[in-house]
């Protein structure tokens, strides 16, 4: 079997070892002479899988996208073709849960506040990467309520459709996939009318799809002045960026939110499995084989139970500002962008929350823990 994936996508040469011959590609689109040849093609989402790259395959019995989202792949296509395809849903949802929460750290450290059970969040998206990032805002003690009409529509008990309650939150966050059509699209879910109703007491993150939010209205928004405070992980025509726009934000980074080493490997680990089961060979890989080990000194509860703690801790072990300043720097164009996200934290991987030990002394501290997305530990009572 000839597999053709992504560089970038770690770990396969273990995952895939004894499955077939593994060439990679580096750029956004595989070159023709692999493609011509290939059995199975990896992808992640800066490639577009469509019938353009799909007359160039031939022999393509079997897709993966090691990413959460499917708007890069023409599954129809692919269903004519009879070639079998999977994606990686859930795999880097707690990295971009743990994402959002850094950001909303960063904005709490910055105001006066009396209460945190004062300040209400919006979810956009009750889905895996909605749901991780709004269990760890109820964990600091937000009130967090969840948006997602699809959902509502189907009767789900936890979710509403209210979208002027969505525009009075002091938190919106974003987390739906790009969606053109149908019922309930979310391109342009931010344009010029929703985006004027914000004001500069709340705080916008996108960290889904970067057409979700008009980017060009945003900054005619900002121009306006009294803007909201912004986290922009993802932008609108990625890797093009729109320049003028990026000093305006507070949080800006190259579309890294799922990026963790869990994130990164977990959704190859799945698509691996899935590849080798569909070419009827058992389907074995675990993601904890195949991470490398990582050893925090253990921390006791009452060292990280109050914001200013907390802050600290997220600082020393993913700080949003170091991204934020490299992307400034050096992704701005589009090769700039591409080269920060296939490098990104190369020599020291971002590991997640769930490596650090944290002893709690009673059920309340360790609920609060385990939803913050760390390993916690109750000691007998």
């Amino acid at each position: 079997m000839k597999i053709v994936a992504d560089q970038n996508i770690p770990a396969l040469s273990d995952l895939l070892s004894g499955a077939g011959t593994l060439s990679y590609f580096s750029e956004r689109m595989p070159p023709a002479e692999l493609l011509a040849e290939a059995d199975a093609l990896l992808v992640r989402s800066v490639t577009d899988v469509d019938e353009a790259l799909l007359r160039k395959a031939p022999e393509l019995k079997f897709v993966a996208s090691a990413t959460i989202g499917t708007e890069h792949i023409n599954i129809d296509a692919l269903k004519a073709r009879g070639i079998g395809f999977t994606h990686a849903p859930g795999a880097n949802a707690q990295s971009v849960g743990e994402y959002v929460l850094c950001a909303v750290i960063e904005w709490l450290n910055g105001r006066s506040l009396s209460s945190l059970d004062e300040i209400d969040v919006a979810i956009i998206g009750a889905g895996h990467t909605g749901k991780a990032a709004g269990k760890r805002l109820e964990a600091l003690g937000l009130n967090v309520h969840y948006y997602d009409p699809p959902l509502c529509k189907k009767g789900v008990k936890f979710v509403h459709d209210h979208w002027q309650r969505v525009l009075t939150a002091d938190i919106i966050s974003c987390h739906v996939p790009l969606i053109d059509d149908g019922e309930f699209p979310t391109r342009h879910l931010f344009e010029n009318t929703t985006l004027q109703s914000l004001h500069s007491q709340q705080l916008l993150i996108n960290a889904s799809r970067g057409a979700v939010v008009d980017n060009k209205a945003l900054l005619a928004r900002v121009k306006q002045g009294e803007r909201p405070s912004l986290v922009l992980d993802v932008w609108e025509n990625e890797p093009e960026v729109l320049q003028e726009l990026v000093p305006c934000i507070d949080i800006a980074t190259p579309h890294i939110a799922g990026h963790s080493l869990e994130g990164k490997v977990g959704g190859a680990v799945m698509i691996a499995n899935a590849l080798v089961n569909h070419f009827g060979y058992e389907a074995d890989k675990k993601l904890s084989r195949v991470l490398p080990p990582i050893e925090w000194p253990e921390c006791k509860a009452e060292q990280i139970n109050n914001l200013e703690s907390l802050a600290l801790w997220v600082k020393e072990h993913f700080d949003l500002n170091k991204d934020d300043g490299v992307f400034r720097k050096q992704g701005l164009t589009p090769d700039g962008f591409d080269r920060l996200r296939r490098n990104y934290r190369k020599e020291s991987p971002r590991r997640e929350f769930i490596n650090q030990v944290v002893t709690c002394h009673n059920s309340e501290q360790y609920i609060q823990f385990l939803q913050l997305g760390f390993q916690a530990r109750q000691l007998p009572e």
